[in-house]
């Protein structure tokens, strides 16, 4: 398959998903994100995949920094 294909390539533009500019997720999803992506986060290390395991770890702060940014009132961006 070449790149960027997959199994969407060959479906109609006008059937193809559409997604919001933003998504809302209460705290408890959140947090369960969170701790898979920490759970993760560990057995990606302890198999030596550092640089996955470095990508984890910046969507793990993107959400505390988002759910630390709503708690104090400001908006999340």
């Amino acid at each position: 398959m070449s790149p960027g294909a997959g199994p969407w390539a060959a479906t109609p533009l006008a059937t193809r998903a559409r997604f919001s500019s933003s998504v809302h997720l209460t705290k408890r999803e959140v947090f369960t994100a969170c701790q898979a992506l920490a759970d993760a986060d560990r057995v990606l290390v302890r198999s030596g995949l550092v640089e996955e395991a470095h990508a984890l770890g910046d969507l793990f702060e993107l959400f505390e920094e988002r759910l630390s940014a709503v708690e104090l009132g400001r908006p999340p961006c």
